[in-house]
């Protein structure tokens, strides 16, 4: 169990900067992509956010991750195009109503596999427990976090497994991996929510850190990097070419 709720810590830029820091990101970044409507400044976030991510991970595992991102839009995509056809008057496609919440998720993503992938999870535990917030908060927080880089090791797994099984085209393809990975995630996050039920029931108030972390100058770069970002990107939303929002 205990072995389910820990990650290890890897040589990345990102794993070098405090988890304060990179909870401080994801907040702003979060807010402001919300506040933003404007492609032009969330396409600069997005593209900030991804050099964040790529500091977190391999560019192999942040590429699967986008696919499988990629997919999911597909599949939105289809079943909103099908709810199209079946009443024409619902929807109405353009440019502009896809660019704009596309930017914000991916903005959002970059920011979650930056955290997740670079984080070990109890730090984040520890630090959300010394915060003293409600237990109701900070163990979801940490259950989710650390879904991410389970997910990741479960496809991998599932991916080789389904290597050795015969068959081919869409057959092996759901047989091999789509439902095997469904009940994979099923069974990871019951794992998930298992531990941190144990670990977080009771404990909060006895949880401290074994010592005080300071802020490095990487740490002060990278905020002083997203507050001129964030600057750079509210002077794009209102001094930039303007773009008129079109309902879908």
């Amino acid at each position: 169990m205990r072995a389910s709720f820990l990650t290890e810590r890897k040589e990345t830029f990102a794993a070098g900067i405090d988890v304060r820091v990179k909870l401080l990101l994801c907040f702003c970044g979060s807010v402001v992509s919300i506040a933003l409507s404007s492609p032009l400044s969330l396409g600069f976030l997005a593209g900030c956010s991804m050099l964040l991510a790529l500091g977190a991970a391999r560019p192999l595992t942040i590429a699967r991750m986008y696919l499988f991102a990629v997919l999911m839009l597909a599949f939105a995509l289809a079943f909103s195009g099908l709810i199209s056809l079946a009443v024409p008057g619902l929807m109405h496609w353009n440019a502009f109503s896809l660019s704009v919440p596309f930017l914000r998720i991916l903005i959002s993503v970059n920011l979650l596999l930056m955290l997740a992938l670079s984080t070990p999870v109890q730090t984040l535990f520890n630090r959300l427990q010394s915060w003293k917030l409600p237990v109701w908060v900070h163990v979801p927080l940490s259950v989710a976090i650390r879904f991410v880089p389970s997910f990741i090791n479960d496809c991998a797994q599932i991916r080789d497994a389904a290597r050795l099984r015969p068959g081919a085209g869409l057959r092996r393809f759901w047989r091999g991996f789509a439902v095997p990975l469904v009940f994979r995630m099923l069974y990871s996050a019951d794992d998930l929510a298992m531990a941190a039920e144990l670990k977080g029931v009771g404990s909060a108030a006895k949880t401290r850190l074994s010592q005080k972390e300071c802020m490095t100058r990487r740490d002060a770069a990278v905020a002083a990097c997203t507050a001129l970002a964030l600057s750079a990107a509210v002077l794009m939303q209102y001094y930039g070419p303007q773009f008129r929002p079109q309902p879908m």
